[in-house]
């Protein structure tokens, strides 16, 4: 994430990612060079960190500071 992410950016992304036509699937190439869909706790982390940044970006790091 770069500051000049907004949080309209983020939803898109997060919500482009559940429309299974998107281009923005991630995909992670392993060290072989062959790619992969991502497994669960990649995508956990996908997630997190754009939902950390929308956090931040609306003044609620405490969402996820409380958990730490």
């Amino acid at each position: 994430m770069n500051e000049d992410d907004t949080v309209r950016e983020n939803l898109k992304i997060l919500l482009d990612f559940n429309n299974s036509e998107s281009p923005h699937v991630p995909y992670q190439r392993d060290q072989s060079g062959t790619i992969h869909l991502i497994n669960v706790h990649e995508l956990q982390e996908f997630n997190e960190e754009r939902l950390i940044a929308i956090a931040d970006l609306l003044g609620m790091s405490d969402l996820y500071l409380e958990d730490k």
